[in-house]
């Protein structure tokens, strides 16, 4: 059999609730003594119903029953407990009460099975929609006022009070149901709703993570475009250019071998400077400015250019996505600088005018056809990317023999400062 998850708390309740109305009998017994005579035991009392509440005691306790039982072990549970309410009043007012006492005993009935009724709706409102907690206060009162019809004479005097308890219960337990039921019907929804925004978070999260493993990768493969790949073609180069001396000139092609493991020696060193560079622990160490500055100085050293650096001396507060990937420009367009443009002087600046931070990198080197660049080639295309990943602007203004300019402009209101 299927079986229906109960909401969170209600089999709690449900067996404190029984265990209470099994221990409130002898309060019961002692308070409704005078209406039952002298001569009634409180084992006569609490027999009818009494093994019935010890019934329910164990069902509620052991989870083998609700596994037995499925969907319908709570409705078996709220109906055993209204049948003992209900049918163990009666079985007391028609065997054990005088007929002198027995309307009046019959009205304290009715008043106790308020409370009864009041909280068996609960349960089903708790669990139930609004269809099935309206109908179970309409049965219970109903039934309830049915049986005791037969005990309350129409010209007695107790017959005004009990229409009153009669409509005044009907009337609350059903409001309370149904107010319960709607409230635990948008805890429901709110719970639901909850559940697909968790749903929602955790795709997006693994989304997240997903486009960032990606871009680590293209940021990988343009640090090794412009290390290991640079090194390895050269080296291939020469290498065949040393296979085609080989024959005809033996002292060329040994000087070209030669040549080829200069090559690869200095790429290993780029590829291990570049592989250190990745950290960007000059930035943690120096911050963005000195940085720059610091990188500039080097490529100018090494390559022998003139350098002319512009660059501010206090750019504080400044987002640490914004640092890495401003940095990473600079060291991305500073070594296209050294390794294509042939220059002989450099001009770097960096500096924060009007909530911009702008970084610009000018060459007079031998530039290029932007026209008749590809645009899948990882040096430009990496710079591009890096721009576009943090709402830069990227400009890149370059002519044949008449050097290149590279400005990158991020607006730093926008990127959360």
């Amino acid at each position: 059999m299927k079986q229906t998850t109960l909401e969170p708390g209600l089999l709690q309740f449900l067996r404190l609730y029984v265990a209470l109305a099994a221990l409130v009998m002898p309060i019961l017994w002692r308070l409704y003594s005078p209406l039952l005579g002298s001569g009634m035991s409180l084992l006569q009392f609490v027999q009818p119903t009494f093994s019935v509440l010890l019934f329910l005691v164990f069902y509620t306790s052991f989870p083998w029953w609700q596994q037995k039982m499925g969907r319908a072990f709570l409705p078996t549970a709220l109906i055993l407990l209204a049948a003992q309410a209900i049918f163990g009043n009666y079985l007391i007012l028609q065997g054990l009460v005088s007929p002198a006492q027995q309307q009046l005993a019959l009205l304290t009935f009715m008043l106790r099975l308020w409370v009864t009724f009041q909280v068996l709706v609960m349960f089903v409102a708790w669990q139930y929609d609004l269809f099935w907690t309206f109908v179970s206060s309409i049965t219970l009162c109903l039934l309830d006022a049915v049986l005791a019809f037969p005990f309350m004479s129409a010209s007695g005097p107790f017959y005004s009070v009990y229409v009153m308890i009669v409509t005044a219960r009907l009337l609350s337990v059903t409001a309370v149901g149904l107010g319960l039921a709607w409230l635990m019907k948008r805890q429901r929804e709110h719970r639901a709703a909850l559940a697909e925004a968790n749903r929602k978070l955790t795709l997006y999260a693994a989304t997240t993570e997903q486009l960032a493993v990606s871009q680590e990768r293209n940021r990988m493969a343009r640090e090794l475009h412009d290390t290991l790949a640079h090194s390895l073609s050269g080296v291939i180069v020469q290498l065949e250019a040393a296979e085609a001396l080989w024959d005809v000139n033996l002292a060329g092609a040994r000087k070209m071998v030669e040549q080829v493991h200069q090559s690869a020696r200095s790429g290993l060193t780029e590829v291990r400077r570049a592989l250190n560079s990745l950290r960007a622990s000059s930035l943690e160490d120096l911050g963005l400015a000195l940085a720059i500055s610091d990188l500039a100085e080097s490529v100018a050293a090494r390559t022998d250019m003139q350098l002319n650096l512009e660059v501010a001396d206090h750019i504080e507060n400044i987002p640490p996505e914004v640092e890495q990937c401003m940095y990473r420009v600079a060291q991305e367009a500073l070594a296209n600088v050294a390794r294509h443009s042939k220059a002989t002087s450099l001009h770097v600046s960096l500096a924060r005018p009007d909530g911009h931070l702008i970084l610009s990198i000018q060459d007079d080197g031998q530039g290029f056809d932007s026209n008749n660049v590809d645009n899948t080639r990882y040096g430009l295309k990496g710079l591009r990317e890096r721009a576009e990943m943090i709402g830069g602007t990227l400009n890149i203004e370059t002519k044949l023999h008449h050097g290149t300019t590279v400005q990158f402009a991020v607006p730093l209101l926008e990127v959360g400062t």
